[in-house]
């Protein structure tokens, strides 16, 4: 799996761990697949005090991402970006 996290989305997700007080050392962002519109695939963002079992942890930057397999299946290459205006966290399929 390659996931890929742009810088700004580290300082989006930084600036959000931080206001949720939550440690950088021990915690994170988690990224799950759920049920999206139309029934595929889509991958929701979480703020997390730590990893969960059998979740895959990645550094970026500073910043932990820890990620179920289910995004591993849904989307085996990833990026992790922010979508313009709205500053919102968004993973999209890495283009081939």
């Amino acid at each position: 799996m390659a996931i890929e996290v742009t810088e700004e989305a580290i300082g989006v997700l930084r600036n959000s761990l931080a206001l949720a007080k939550i440690d950088l050392a021990e915690g994170g962002a988690r990224l799950y697949a759920a049920r999206g519109p139309g029934g595929g695939p889509n991958v929701q963002v979480e703020l997390a005090d730590g990893p969960a079992p059998g979740e895959q942890v990645i550094e970026a930057g500073e910043i932990r991402i820890f990620i179920d397999q289910s995004v591993v299946e849904a989307l085996p290459n990833a990026i992790v970006g922010v979508e313009p205006p709205h500053g919102r966290i968004v993973v999209t399929p890495a283009q081939p």
